[in-house]
């Protein structure tokens, strides 16, 4: 039977790998699809695929019985009474109307159900159910039977999630107040703008004004008090000491004017700056409440383990995990700390750890270790050392590795190299003008000082920044490359040195024709029973094969044929009283070939036929789409290196385009990698490190920026600055560009705002700034900053992603 390339899963969009799987003329690409299919069927769901083409997500078979133990069950539900709970669970993959349609409606589905919300910004469901008849575990297996697999958050994580909500809180009571304060304090100072002449009503609106300002600046400004603080006790001037300068100088002025009733003040200029500062801070904050940027190698482990108990085997939450458990490992499955094998075989892949692309064959009585991947049937091993002590463990026990403020302290951001000049240029002016006026005319020097203070307040580039900044990561995110923050967007800016990881990074598989080294040719029944047995494995090197041999117009075997899958070693077939097999060299019996350029297990699929051997099929590591280009553009700007765990014979025609040998290295553990980053920086270049592994974890730690580079960024990536999905590493240099941009069109803004302090200094030297000047002035300025930043920025951005198109 062919393959029906045309034909397209109703469910979920992917190529059907045949035309087999169909209920009512649709087809689809698995029974998982088709089973989802028929439940929204059942149950008169099936609008849900009217709300977009193709809307599924491949359904998961993920057990989560374990949310049912106490310590995952407290975490997932909040609320319960009179026998219905709560509980609110985290979707990454949700994606579009339909699924909102969907998830709204799961009381159909499952009457035990009462009532479900979707949080589509946050993607939280929050589901409440009838908690006799229906287990956390079950609505969880639900959701991800449906294509929305909750994802589980650590404790570590969820205390994060838990502070950073708190924070927003926080920071939005401080903006509401703010802005309360700021319209009410204009609105009472009109009185004085106008001109009315009314003694009461004035005394009235100026003491008012006395209690918004001081609600304002001594609430919402709390924030400025504090880092001030913090700074000038680390010998430090920011931005930020010249900004609350100018705040204080303000009120103060304003409390003398109100009290002594010669003046309105700056009462509404200074809630309004303030409100425009907070409004920054907010708009920094809101980056992206999906993704997480900190992440530990805890998070790489499943937070379940299969323990033996008592000849029982029971799930416990990995924590719980202590030194001579017996513990079962089934095959992809992580180890979970340092341990002996004391039942079974397996083959482990430490590429994500060490970044060497090759794996190793472990037996009973063999030592294996901590973030390892198991290929293979089950097997069994006893715990040698806890979590917090295995061989992974150490290396976070580097300091980059634990300081996650590490950069933002070592970093000079523009902000702070202008505030340190800026503080010091306005206070020597100010003391300048007061001298003057003291000697020429004193009744006029407190005024003048006071009016420089307030006016010359750097408050424009304190809004400038953040806006531009904020919209630079919300444009580079449409591109899927996620920017943690506005400081990280800045280092990204100023980067001079690329450090790239090879594997996983700059290389992947490649899904096309492979090369063949086979001892005889091959008859098209041979073709079609391959097929048929690749067809049967989810092996990446057998579904490889599968498609080349589809691509060849191969037909599958549908009869007579009997086909068994060995885990972690080959499938084997009987048909037509031959046995073919296709899988590692040692279960085919063929020799591995071990020429230079190969990738050992990884890239190579044997076959024997009739017990002779018969060769292999190489599947060669390939290079990213684009990386040539991209690599060209960067070193014309920028000095690049390579760093790879592999070997150097695996590195092929990647070394062709790094022009001096020497700027690669391979064989480097996670250490060596973090080592040579840390050179680099003693020489003064600032590094970007763009990574994929735990093995690059250390090095994206130190350097300025760091880069994960992931095919899922919803997944576990490592701790990073910046998240990259991999089909867009060949618009590097482009992101590049695009941040240089955003960092020129600040100092165009601070520029403009130097004008308005001229002109609004021309007042204040000569000790006559009135309120109405100063209420004029810095509105205009602090407008005038947003509206540069928004519009600037969107310039760009549509500008970057209309290249990115082409």
């Amino acid at each position: 039977m062919h393959i029906v390339s045309a034909l397209k899963c109703f469910h979920c969009g992917e190529i059907c790998p045949n035309d087999t799987i169909r209920l009512n003329a649709k087809y689809f690409c698995c029974n998982g699809c088709l089973r989802v299919f028929d439940l929204l069927s059942t149950h008169a769901l099936t609008s849900y695929y009217t709300c977009d083409i193709n809307p599924g997500k491949k359904p998961s078979k993920h057990n989560f019985d374990y949310l049912n133990e106490p310590s995952f069950y407290n975490r997932i539900v909040s609320f319960s009474r009179n026998g219905v709970s709560k509980a609110v669970f985290y979707l990454p993959s949700i994606h579009c109307r339909s699924c909102l349609y969907l998830l709204e409606n799961l009381t159909k589905i499952n009457p035990n159900i009462v009532k479900s919300t979707l949080n589509f910004g946050k993607k939280i469901v929050t589901i409440w159910f009838k908690e006799e008849n229906i287990r956390i575990g079950e609505m969880a297996s639900l959701l991800a039977l449906l294509g929305y697999e909750p994802l589980i958050s650590t404790d570590e994580e969820t205390d994060k999630k838990s502070t950073v909500t708190a924070q927003q809180t926080k920071l939005l009571i401080q903006l509401g107040v703010a802005g309360f304060c700021a319209g009410n304090s204009m609105l009472f100072s009109f009185p004085e703008y106008l001109g009315i002449d009314d003694a009461g009503l004035k005394h009235l609106f100026g003491n008012l004004n006395i209690g918004l300002g001081t609600l304002t600046v001594f609430y919402s400004g709390q924030d400025y008090f504090k880092n001030v603080w913090s700074h000038i006790r680390l010998r430090k001037i920011t931005i930020e000491l010249p900004i609350l300068i100018g705040i204080l100088v303000g009120y103060f002025r304003s409390l003398y004017e109100i009290f002594s009733h010669t003046g309105a003040g700056y009462i509404d200029s200074v809630s309004g700056l303030l409100f425009f500062l907070l409004i920054g801070k907010w708009f920094q904050q809101k980056s992206f409440d999906f993704l997480s940027f900190e992440r530990s190698y805890k998070a790489y482990f499943p937070l379940v383990v299969s323990k033996i108990l008592a000849g029982e085997e029971v799930q416990i939450p990995l924590s719980d995990i202590l030194i001579g458990d017996h513990v079962y490992i089934r095959n992809q499955e992580i180890i979970p700390a340092d341990a002996v094998i004391t039942r079974g075989e397996s083959q482990l892949d430490y590429s994500f750890v060490t970044g060497e692309s090759t794996w190793e064959e472990k037996v009973v009585g063999n030592s294996i270790y901590a973030g390892g991947r198991h290929h293979g049937e089950i097997i069994e091993i006893e715990i040698t050392k806890s979590l917090d002590q295995s061989h992974l463990t150490q290396l976070w026990e580097q300091q980059p590795f634990k300081n996650s403020y590490q950069k933002s302290e070592n970093w000079e951001n523009f902000a702070n190299k202008v505030g340190v000049y800026f503080t010091i240029g306005l206070m020597s002016l100010a003391l300048i003008v007061g001298i003057y006026w003291f000697i020429v005319e004193p009744s006029k020097w407190v005024n003048a000082c006071v009016s420089i203070l307030v006016i010359a307040c750097p408050c424009a580039l304190a809004i400038s920044y953040p806006f531009t900044l904020g919209h630079g990561i919300r444009w580079l995110a449409k591109l899927n490359f996620f920017v943690k923050d506005i400081h990280s967007f800045e280092r990204l800016a100023q980067i001079d040195t690329i450090v790239f990881d090879k594997t996983g990074t700059l290389t992947v598989h490649e899904n096309k024709e492979p090369s063949l080294h086979l001892s005889r040719a091959l008859s098209a029944e041979e073709w079609s029973i391959l097929l048929t047995m690749s067809n049967q494995s989810t092996h990446p090197l057998s579904r490889q094969l599968k498609k080349y041999i589809l691509f060849l117009g191969g037909k599958y075997v549908i009869t007579q044929i009997h086909v068994k899958e060995f885990v972690g070693k080959g499938i084997e077939a009987l048909y037509g009283g031959i046995v073919y097999r296709i899988g590692h060299a040692k279960f085919t019996g063929n020799i591995a070939h071990k020429d230079a350029g190969f990738i050992q297990s990884e890239t190579q699929l044997y076959i024997s036929i009739a017990n002779q051997a018969i060769g292999h099929f190489e599947f060669p590591w390939l290079h990213r789409e684009g990386i040539e280009h991209m690599l060209s553009q960067l070193k014309k700007s920028y000095q690049i290196y390579l760093l790879s765990g592999d070997k150097e014979s695996n590195a092929g025609t990647l070394l062709d385009w790094f022009s001096d040998p020497s700027t690669c290295r391979f064989e480097c553990s996670p250490m060596d990698k973090m080592n040579f980053i840390l050179d680099l920086q003693k020489q003064g270049k600032k590094v970007m490190m763009v990574g994929d592994g735990l093995n690059d974890a250390g090095a994206l730690k130190q350097a300025e920026m760091g880069i994960a580079v992931s095919n899922d960024h919803l997944h576990f990536t490592p701790s990073s600055d910046a998240i990259l999905q991999g089909d867009q590493i060949m618009h590097l240099p482009a992101f590049l560009t695009f941040a240089h941009n955003g960092m020129t069109l600040i100092k165009l803004s601070f520029g403009l705002s130097l004008i308005y302090n001229a002109i609004g200094l021309s007042f204040a030297i000569q000790g006559n700034l009135s309120p109405m000047i100063a209420a004029i002035l810095m509105p205009i300025n602090s407008i005038s900053m947003l509206v540069i930043a928004n519009v600037g920025m969107n310039w760009k951005g549509k500008q970057l992603n209309h290249k990115n198109k082409r």
